[in-house]
């Protein structure tokens, strides 16, 4: 396994914050000029400014639902979408309607990512989703404790890392060390919910897995800082994929559209819900 897929333990809530050093105090800091951050940077104050909604409590399922959000407007055989006659659709979480339903989402899930059942599902996450611990690798270079000496690698391996430290180097002073976390909650998040429609993923699973992830989103402030979290994440994706721009800029088009639509007024992460696990005292 390559140097970029290696996986490392995820920060503890409340570890992750956006605060960042200044440039003057990083070592090897090389951002890439791409134009891409100012578009996120600009995107952000959009969303400051026109207010975000104070936070207000919600069900657990609820934020499960809210957090795979990006999933709930894409379509998915078998599974039902978003219509005006069901005002809580991104606030539950779906079932399949029939055993035929359930069937074409599972055919769906095998031919596109290759998930036929709960450890494939947990592996394709792992290996094709989650990009926050290799981003948390190059703070570690730039705030100079790195945690791995480079040249363990070989020329491929060193210069392909580099390139990518270089591309999110932009992305460092607007989303800091939550980095990409948004992007990895998203997408796993959407695949949990989609394996628990057509029933790959029982409640418990689900809950179970869930669970680790409901804990990274305490990092944040927001919705409007994980949509930017989450923007930079898809934009490193698509770079580790191979993407440049103008590609890289259409990809950025399509998911500000997303964000956007999630991040209207009453819906969906416009609505401000949030929910806050109850700590230990508050369990006794």
């Amino acid at each position: 396994m390559g140097i970029l897929g290696r996986f490392k333990k995820e920060e503890k809530p409340g570890e992750g914050r956006p605060d960042v050093l200044s440039v003057s105090e990083l070592k090897d800091f090389h951002p890439y000029e791409t134009g891409l951050a100012q578009t996120v940077e600009e995107l952000s104050a959009e969303f400051h400014q026109k207010g975000c909604p104070a936070p207000r409590p919600c069900e657990r399922d609820q934020f499960i639902a809210l957090l795979a959000g990006v999933s709930a407007l894409r379509r998915t055989p078998g599974i039902p979408g978003p219509t005006e006659d069901c005002p809580d659709y991104f606030t539950t979480l779906p079932r399949c309607a029939s055993p035929e339903a359930e069937a074409e989402c599972r055919t769906h899930l095998e031919k596109v990512f290759g998930i036929t059942n709960r450890q494939s599902l947990l592996e394709f996450c792992r290996k094709e989703i989650c990009c926050h611990s290799q981003y948390l690798d190059f703070t570690g270079f730039w705030e100079n404790h790195p945690p791995f000496d480079m040249d363990q690698l070989n020329k491929d391996a060193a210069d392909f890392f580099q390139a990518a430290r270089n591309f999110s180097a932009q992305f460092y002073p607007i989303v800091g060390h939550r980095g990409y976390l948004a992007w990895d909650i998203c997408e796993c998040v959407g695949h949990l919910r989609t394996g628990y429609a057509c029933g790959i993923l029982n409640r418990e699973e689900l809950d179970e897995m869930a669970e680790h992830w409901i804990a990274q989103a305490q990092v944040f402030e927001n919705w409007a800082d994980f949509a930017v979290s989450l923007i930079c994440g898809e934009l490193y994706w698509d770079f580790r994929h191979g993407a440049k721009l103008p590609e890289l800029n259409q990809g950025l088009e399509l998911w500000t559209r997303l964000v956007r639509i999630l991040m209207e007024e009453g819906t969906a992460w416009g609505s401000g819900m949030w929910y806050k696990p109850l700590d230990a005292k508050q369990q006794r």
